[in-house]
């Protein structure tokens, strides 16, 4: 069976927080942006567009998608092991969209604290909701944040076009992940499907 992460929204249009990372990081020409779950690359081409160089990441191969690009280096791999993979390595922003909701609580952590030491800027990252039209067919809802790790229910896994376990989060939850990582908020939201979006620095 084929692993689905989700549709790919950043092809389709930018969201309201790719748009202030597309802003911010077009203040700082020049900058160094890591890109973690890029995708085929929507957000990507945005942020290159802007003058930064761009290191973008995915599980999912999509190199074929970045081989034109310029200002682009493409990697394909999984984020948890990102600190291998970036070693020795710093950048003014991350942009982390849609996807820390694969990773289980303890890796969540493990990686923000990773991110809190590499990017010197601010980190623009969302997840999915557990009160969102996902959460209403997750399996795990009911299970302690470290323990919420499961798949959604069949039907939905077709509808949202995910197949691998998630771990959905409270906006309480999402911010005290962020914050024992060692971010600071500026700013946290809940977006009309609700996905929970922060920029923190």
């Amino acid at each position: 069976m084929t692993k689905l992460y989700g549709v790919d929204v950043a092809k389709q249009r930018a969201d309201d927080l790719d748009k202030l990372s597309i802003e911010a990081v077009g203040e700082n020409e020049g900058c160094s942006v890591l890109e973690l779950g890029c995708a085929k690359g929507g957000q990507t081409r945005r942020l290159i567009e802007t003058g930064a160089k761009v290191t973008a990441v995915d599980i999912v191969d999509y190199s074929d998608e970045f081989k034109f690009l310029s200002n682009v280096t493409f990697i394909h791999e999984d984020i948890r092991k990102l600190e291998e993979v970036v070693a020795g390595q710093t950048f003014d922003f991350c942009v982390f969209q849609r996807t820390i909701h694969y990773l289980k609580y303890s890796e969540a952590l493990d990686l923000l604290t990773f991110l809190k030491k590499i990017v010197s800027k601010k980190l623009f990252i969302s997840v999915t909701g557990i009160d969102s039209d996902i959460g209403e067919q997750y399996t795990a809802k009911e299970l302690l944040l470290a323990e919420r790790f499961s798949t959604l229910e069949k039907e939905a896994q077709e509808t949202f076009s995910i197949t691998e376990p998630v771990c959905l989060y409270t906006p309480v939850e999402f911010i005290e992940l962020l914050t024992e990582a060692g971010f600071e908020i500026e700013v946290c939201w809940v977006s009309a499907f609700g996905n929970i979006k922060a920029i923190c620095k």
